[in-house]
């Protein structure tokens, strides 16, 4: 049995912690009017871009008018410019964007960072502990970048972004919170529809077409030859398999030659948009499968560079995706991915609050004297 004097003490422990707590909410919780500093970071394989809002602690507020820091910085993915590199665009992006918004990262409330290639554990980890390391004052989440477009592009309704940027992906969420996934493996083993693949597939029209396997000509020789500083494609091997030329980046720049060649009426670019349109759509078609949307009302956010391709992406998407979910609709995103990030530190600021709210009314709800 426990002495007076053992439960005294623990008594008086109990009364801090509830003390701590409260302390703690009352931090957290401030008044609904007050405003926070929230940062967002969309970091993929070619740029990282930073955004810094200052806004309350309201999942439904519109960010667009709290925009008070932007920064901008090389790729971030680090299956492509290494961890070091990768940490160091998003230590740059943040720091533009904290003195622009004239402010330091410890007065920010909680970030949330969003990176092509840490869905697997092993690389969320590696990154999560290099951001960690570099900025150690900063209290902030690591999310994949579908998962930040997604949100961004729905607003944080049920519904599918899809992503064709360097890579491509699709991701989404049905009404019951599951969520599903298609595409998104890399260049070598996918990445259907990106601008890698379509770089890929200009690369080798203009092969085919200098081989005359191909029976239309196209313009896209020219511009590709000139693209890469040479002047006829037999030269085109010892450039792209070049290991010290790191041409991977360079190929998904090819996609905007390509869109540049299709408005020019050139059949061979519009086919090859087509095809990247029907990749993107079988990956839509997949997760709408994986999640039983096909009766469903629901949003199609579209990302990324290739889609400044226009309708000529477009049209041919809408149209398999019209077949196959009627109700969907493709629409551009509510929020780029940069403010979506910054919609989930939001959203993972109000649930550890309303976690320590819950935790607080639970300890005040036990017996401050120990029993038996």
């Amino acid at each position: 049995m426990l002495s007076d004097d053992e439960g005294r003490i623990e008594k008086k422990d109990m009364l801090h912690l509830t003390e701590v707590l409260d302390s703690v909410v009352r931090s957290l919780a401030g008044a609904p009017e007050d405003l926070h500093y929230w940062l967002g970071i969309d970091g993929g394989g070619t740029n990282t871009r930073a955004m810094i809002f200052h806004a309350p602690a309201d999942p439904d507020v519109d960010l667009s008018p709290c925009l008070v820091g932007e920064g901008r910085a090389d790729a971030a993915n680090f299956h492509r410019v290494g961890v070091e590199s990768a940490t160091d665009s998003i230590l740059k992006a943040i720091t533009q964007a904290c003195r622009q918004a004239n402010i330091t990262p410890h007065q920010i409330t909680t970030a949330c960072i969003g990176l092509a290639g840490v869905s697997h554990p092993d690389n969320h980890r590696k990154m999560y502990d290099a951001i960690e390391q570099a900025l150690p004052t900063l209290n902030f989440t690591l999310e994949t970048d579908a998962r930040i477009a997604l949100a961004g592009a729905t607003a944080g309704k049920p519904g599918i972004v899809i992503i064709a940027g360097t890579g491509s992906i699709a991701y989404g969420i049905n009404k019951d919170g599951e969520v599903a996934r298609a595409g998104g493996w890399g260049p070598t083993l996918g990445d259907e529809g990106s601008g890698t693949y379509i770089g890929r597939r200009a690369l080798e029209a203009v092969m085919t077409a200098y081989d005359r396997r191909a029976q239309d000509e196209t313009h896209l020789t020219e511009k590709v030859c000139r693209f890469f500083n040479v002047k006829t494609p037999p030269e085109l091997p010892a450039v792209i398999y070049n290991p010290d030329n790191n041409v991977m980046p360079q190929i998904a720049q090819l996609s905007k030659l390509v869109v540049e060649t299709a408005q020019e009426d050139d059949a061979t670019a519009i086919r090859i948009l087509a095809d990247a349109a029907h990749e993107l759509a079988r990956a839509i078609k997949a997760v709408i499968e994986q999640l039983n949307m096909q009766n469903d009302e629901f949003r199609v956010g579209y990302v990324g560079g290739v889609f400044e391709a226009g309708e000529l992406i477009l049209q041919p998407l809408r149209e398999e995706l019209t077949a196959f979910a009627p109700k969907a609709t493709i629409a551009a995103p509510i929020y780029k991915p940069v403010m979506g990030a910054a919609k989930l530190a939001i959203a993972n600021f109000i649930q550890t609050r309303d976690q320590l709210l819950i935790g607080q009314q639970a300890i005040k709800k036990e017996p401050l004297l120990p029993t038996r």
